[in-house]
């Protein structure tokens, strides 16, 4: 095998037995660190056109993206790196040691191990090494929102591990002129990120072992000033700590950092009650329970689950957020971002509300309420959970401000590309056992339990999903005369022939599916529409591409997008298009055959604004 090695710290690039190989175009080298960044992870084929070309791709992005895969391939051929297809997406596998933004991480985490061994010189001495890995801004020449967001992601890192670097040195102490390079370094790092209260305090102790007392408190004045002005807040308690040990000329500054206090507030649990009999979903369940249980060096894990509405997400977040726990002693913090406009700032000032913080003392803007938060958790795991989410970006603020170990459990209707290191928990049908149980808890088990062969038919007409068996179980309940096959024989005979005049239950379990229908693209809504047209349970790539007028390869990457928004499944083996069958649940194939055949959602049966009505519910 040949010596590899790959840069993300910097321009993308590659080496191979010391010589750089050509990696191609800008978006083909964006592939690569989308790929690269993922770390062997699998990137679904639409994350990848998303990184590349946003909301708008161009026609044929899907050929194109195949396109870049195979040059990559080509260019990796007989070394170690394999480029692997898994559905419509991808995963680069690399030997660990061949990609330098995977050696800096490991460095910093060898570097924190060393420290809290009581080695703070080794920690330094491995920072340096990590630090020294960077070339550039990182991904430079990448192009892209998505990986713009990726940089400043990588940025916030180099900076964390500066800053551990510096304290590290500080702790380990070094001589006249060491201190001398330590403070000239702080001092253009603090003039470059003047918000940051951890570098003003290590500039601080810098300042104070060189005797230079007045100036350290100078830099105190001037952060608390620039603070008060331009967000509304005040020092956090570690530069207030600092502050306060020089005034009194502390001794205990000349030799370390010392014990700062823990000024935190109450830790608050503010989630909403958990649903009465929750049912199922214990796959789902240990899965967001392992991805909370170690968070990744010390960082903030992110959770998605991701899945169609009226599926349970909401429902199966809250039960796994009280199941934390004691996990999170700085409390656990709920909002749903849907019943407040996407607000951020509004959500953080009622949860600041929950620490204690009075209304007076609450910021104005999203930053400066973040910066609070921290403050107010002091150093102790939060759990905040948030619903509703539709851009992820707007997450980056909170896993950049809570304490080290905290984590984000947030509900979304599709995987997003970013946070990078998201772990993604998707949410299906319910299994036939789980549909059962569920239906029993609503209707009743004696009701159930009297026609057990109908009862199964009615779990399956639903299709496992949870809003529409509520729904049927509320039919029986509405209906105590009715058998079960009776109901049962009623809503086949509404999935099968759907009609303009339907019952408020149809349109309640259909009203997921509409505010699903009302995002897609064109070319998504035809193909939902077609092909619930088309004969059978299952149907094939080819019976879908006639239908569509298309290749197979265009059915195939549209299918794709339906299944990974939960509005169609895969059914059969998939890798190659002509692989690939799918089915349509029967409520979603009902709500389909009602629209017309055309190029998306502007026009709609009359009854869709009758619909709507039931569409927030």
């Amino acid at each position: 095998m040949s010596d590899l090695h790959l840069a993300l710290l910097g321009p993308v690039r590659m080496w191979r037995d010391g010589t750089e190989v050509p990696l191609g175009s800008p978006q083909q080298r964006a592939v690569l660190a989308v790929l690269l960044l993922h770390e062997g992870r699998v990137v679904p084929g639409e994350e990848l056109v998303d990184a590349l070309w946003g909301d708008v791709p161009p026609k044929g992005a899907w050929g194109t993206l195949r396109t870049y895969v195979s040059r990559l391939r080509q260019v990796f051929a007989g070394s170690a790196v394999v480029i692997k297809t898994a559905g419509t997406g991808y995963a680069a596998q690399t030997p660990p040691s061949s990609v330098d933004a995977v050696v800096f991480r490991s460095l910093v985490t060898r570097a924190r191990d060393q420290a809290a061994a009581g080695d703070p010189g080794a920690g330094a001495t491995t920072l340096a090494q990590a630090l020294a890995l960077w070339t550039g801004e990182g991904l430079d020449g990448a192009p892209g929102e998505y990986l713009a967001q990726q940089r400043a992601r990588l940025q916030a890192a180099r900076l964390a591990a500066t800053e551990l670097r510096f304290g590290l040195l500080l702790d380990a102490g070094t001589d006249a002129a060491g201190q001398e390079d330590v403070t000239a370094e702080l001092t253009l790092l603090v003039r470059q990120h003047p918000y940051l209260e951890q570098l003003r305090e290590l500039l601080m102790r810098a300042l104070y072992r060189q005797g230079r007392q007045a100036d350290a408190l100078a830099v105190y004045h001037a952060g608390e000033a620039l603070l008060r002005d331009e967000l509304g807040i005040d020092p956090g308690p570690a530069l207030r700590a600092v502050h306060q040990r020089i005034l009194v000329s502390d001794p205990g500054l000349l030799a370390g950092p010392g014990p700062l206090p823990e000024e935190a507030g109450p830790a608050p649990t503010l989630l909403p009650a958990r649903l009465p009999r929750f049912t199922g979903r214990d796959t789902e369940l240990a899965r967001i329970a392992d991805a909370l249980a170690e968070p990744p060096d010390g960082c903030t894990t992110t959770v998605g689950v991701h899945g169609l509405d009226g599926l349970g997400r909401s429902a199966l977040v809250v039960e796994a957020a009280h199941r934390a726990g004691d996990r999170f002693p700085g409390g656990r913090v709920y909002a749903d971002l849907a019943q407040m406009s996407g607000d951020l700032a509004e959500v953080l000032g009622a949860w600041l509300g929950a620490y204690g913080v009075p209304a007076a003392e609450v910021p104005g803007s999203a930053t400066a309420r973040a910066v609070r938060l921290r403050e107010a958790a002091g150093s102790r795991r939060v759990l905040a959970v948030l619903d509703g989410v539709e851009d992820t970006t707007t997450l980056g603020l909170l896993t950049g401000v809570l304490p080290p170990g905290s984590a984000v459990l947030f509900v979304a209707r599709r995987r997003h590309p970013e946070p990078v290191s998201t772990t993604w928990v998707p949410v299906g049908p319910l299994p036939a056992a789980d549909g059962l149980r569920l239906l029993e808890h609503v209707a009743g088990r004696d009701r159930v339990a009297a026609e057990p062969a109908a009862a199964a038919r009615l779990v399956s007409l639903a299709c496992g999903w949870p809003l529409s068996l509520r729904l049927i179980g509320g039919r029986l309940n509405t209906h105590p005369h009715w058998s079960a096959a009776a109901t049962a024989d009623q809503l086949a005979h509404e999935l099968a022939h759907p009609a303009e005049t339907v019952h408020d239950d149809c349109l309640l379990a259909e009203a997921p599916i509409l505010r699903a229908y009302t995002r897609l693209r064109p070319t998504q809504a035809r193909a939902l529409v077609r092909t619930s047209r088309l004969e059978g349970e299952t149907f094939g790539i080819h019976q879908a591409a006639d239908a569509l007028g298309t290749t197979c390869e265009d059915a195939w990457s549209v299918l794709d997008s339906l299944v990974e928004l939960g509005l169609l499944t895969e059914t059969g083996p998939s890798g190659l298009p002509q692989g690939t069958t799918y089915s349509m649940a029967g409520v979603v194939r009902a709500f389909a055959r009602r629209q017309p055949d055309d190029d998306g959602p502007a026009a709609r049966p009359v009854w869709r604004d009758r619909a709507a009505l039931y569409a927030a519910s």
